[in-house]
């Protein structure tokens, strides 16, 4: 019995200390996050300052259709260079 508890213990600690440098990691990677995060706050937030009569449905309707141009220029790109 005393085997088992401490084979058990021995699997606790090694979860244990794996988990930290996941969490580590993680919390590392919020300085980059941020900084990515950045420029869609500013460019939202400058969006509804200067258009004072625009909405927030406004503001995702002209995301969404610029970045459907920008998909569909990338998968036109992508069809054009098949045929290579």
């Amino acid at each position: 019995m005393e085997e088992y508890r401490e084979k058990l213990e021995k699997i606790y600690q090694q979860l244990n200390e794996e988990e930290d440098p996941v969490l580590r990691k993680w919390y590392q990677s919020l300085i980059p996050k941020a900084i990515l995060l950045l420029p869609v706050v500013a460019f939202g937030f400058t969006f509804l300052k200067v258009n004072t009569d625009k909405s927030i449905l406004d503001l995702l309707s002209f995301v969404a259709v610029g970045s459907l141009l920008v998909f569909g220029g990338i998968f036109l790109n992508y069809l054009l260079s098949q045929g290579r």
